[in-house]
Formats: structure tokens, sequence, C-alpha cells
């Protein structure tokens, strides 16, 4: 299973990705422990080649409670890759950062995330969200807190002036989006928690996204697991308030995105017609549509659709610039394919990297 291909960023003329490899079954879900963390890296000029390593390995981590790697993401900083991830299911089930040094090939110290002073755990984050709301969550994972994974936090991070930022959520029924700012990647506070009534749609929210528009305008996004759809709407960094929230209903079960491209910025979801497998994760991945958001995030006009009978799973995107062998930007969609349709031999490499249009 290669699972949750995520695109974090360029250094030194090459280009790099981070995703799951399972090897026990097709199956995605983060109690398959067999889970390994794989770095792809590729020349700008060259998009077939391909170098593939093994940077961390299920019982052979860094610390001594080490836990497996599960949707991982990140950012390049220089000559550092930040990795942040959900780890496995039993444990303190903590989310974690590492930094991984991509001249000497070598990973430094795993350092558990907290929110408000306390690990970031789903059963932290929702006690912080209880506190803060005086809503109480009920589980939805194996019956409690001790045995609880904690998948929701989209460990996507964007950066504004000197801090990041991130949302942060969890696998619970009826939870929301918390809005968070650190400025060491590791101690984040809670900026915002998201009221997301004027909607009225669904009760589970969780998987949401930043994305900068200008000054301290953001847009927002959020996936809708209890109704299946995504909320998108705008977010002020100064004033803490969530505006324009409009809801896009039908099939969306699996995070948003959004991304720059020509100067504009778009917004990706997963939409429409169930599949025929129905399993954890996603029964509605095959098809994926995209929208042009206006400057100040208050309007959506949706540009095309793209459907991949073998699903759309967790997509990332970057864009090549002009020069020498091409003439004009070219935009790229990353994503592993629904593993699950798969048989075990197809699931070993069921990555996608290829051009979209969308002008």
């Amino acid at each position: 299973m290669a699972h949750n291909f995520r695109y974090v960023g360029e250094y030194d003329g090459w280009r790099y990705g981070l995703y799951n490899a399972g090897y026990e079954t097709t199956k995605e879900h983060p109690k398959n422990l067999d889970i390994d963390l794989k770095l792809v890296r590729w020349k700008t000029k060259y998009l077939e080649h391909r170098e593939i390593s093994q940077i961390w390995y299920t019982g052979k981590g860094i610390s001594d409670d080490f836990r497996p790697p599960y949707d991982a993401s990140g950012f390049i900083d220089g000559p550092t890759m930040h990795i942040l991830f959900c780890p496995g299911v039993e444990g303190r089930s903590a989310y974690v950062h590492v930094p991984y040094d991509l001249d000497k090939g070598v990973l430094g110290a795993e350092e558990v995330m907290t929110l408000d002073g306390k690990e970031i755990t789903v059963a932290n984050v929702l006690d912080i969200y209880t506190s803060r709301t005086g809503v109480e969550i009920p589980w939805s994972s194996d019956g409690g807190p001790k045995s609880a994974f904690g998948i929701g936090m989209n460990v996507e991070v964007i950066r504004h002036g000197d801090c990041f930022y991130s949302v942060i959520s969890a696998l619970a029924y009826g939870f929301t989006a918390i809005i968070v700012r650190s400025d060491d990647l590791i101690h984040w506070q809670t900026v915002t928690v998201a009221d997301l009534s004027p909607v009225h749609f669904g009760t589970t929210y969780w998987e949401g996204v930043l994305h900068p528009l200008h000054d301290d305008l953001f847009a927002f996004a959020t996936r809708v697991q209890s109704e299946d759809g995504v909320i998108v709407g705008t977010w002020n960094v100064s004033t803490g308030e969530l505006s324009h929230l409009r809801r896009i209903e039908g099939g969306i079960t699996a995070r948003p995105e959004f991304f720059d491209y020509k100067g504009d910025t778009y917004f990706y979801c997963n939409t429409f017609g169930p599949s025929e497998v129905e399993d954890y994760g996603s029964v509605y991945r095959a098809t994926a549509s995209f929208y042009k958001v206006s400057r100040d995030g208050d309007e959506l006009e949706f540009v095309r659709s793209k459907f991949v009978p073998e699903g759309i799973h967790y997509p990332s995107f970057y864009v090549e610039a002009g020069g020498r062998f091409h003439r004009g930007d070219r935009l790229y969609i990353l994503y592993s394919t629904d593993s699950r349709r798969l048989d075990a031999s197809e699931a070993r490499s069921n990555i996608a990297l290829e051009r979209i249009v969308l002008d």
C-alpha cells in the first residue's frame, strides 16, 4: 500500500515528497502497523527520474516509544525538511515533529507537539475543545481515548510573518476545527475555535486547511465527515473571524486543498458518485473538482473536474516554472490511488504524478 503522497518542496535542484508504505495489506488504516515512511525525490527537469529511499522503519525509530508514522506531511526550509505526522494507534498517540537533514540524509530528534501546554493527542484536543466551548464530544474510535488514534490534524503548515499556522481536529463525533499558531513547530496555541454553525451542515468536521490570500486573510476549508461534503470560507488572522462560509455537498471524504497557480488561488476537493468500495476511509474518491478562489475568498468559480477510476487520494500540487524545455508554467498533481481497488502488486506502486490543465 502506498498511501497519502505529499509534495513537501524543492531544494538544490530536487523536488521532494513523502508517502506511507504498507506491505501486508492494501487496506488503508492506521492500525496497519507495518507502515513505513518513504522519501521520494526527482530532478526538476526530469520528472520520469525518481529516487525512492526509506527514511523511517516501523519498529526501528529514533525514540524509545517509537510509533509508526501515518499521514506524514512536511515542508522544506533551507536544507531542513520538517516532517510532521500522526503516529499509530497504541501508546500516547501524540503528534510528532522530526527534522531531516537533506544534505546529510539524517533524521534529527523526534519531539512531541503540544497544544496549550498539552500533548496533541485526541483526548487532549477534545478536552481543550470542551473547555473552550462547553460541548462534550463523544468518541468514535474504539470506545475511548486509550485506544483512539488522532488522524484529524492536518499537519500541513503554512507560514505567515514569523509564525506557523495549522488546523487541528480529531476523529470523533461532533468535533469542529481549532486554528492554531506556533513559532517553533513544537509548541502550539489555540487562536480560533471555528464556529461553523452558520452553515448548519453536518456534525463532524475534521482535516481542515488554511491558505494565505493576501494581508491577514486566509482561505479556510474543512471536511464534513458526517454529511459527505466540505465547508469553504475565509479566516482573518487579526480578528479571528470566519467569513463567507459556504458548503459543497456530495461525496467528499478526503481532505480538501488550496494551491496557487499563475497568480490565482485554486481550491480542490473530491466530489460526486459513490464507488463500489466501502471500507475504512473514503467511498467517494473517483472525481476531483477544481474551483478558482476570488481574491477576497468570497466567491468560488468552478473550473473543471477530473475523473480517475482508481480514485484520487489526498493529492498535493506543485508548479514547474517555464524555461528552456517548455514555455509557461505547468501545474502538476501528485496523489496515491485508492489501494483497496488494486491487487497487492499494483498497490505497491499506486502513486501518480501528472500534469493537469486548468486554463
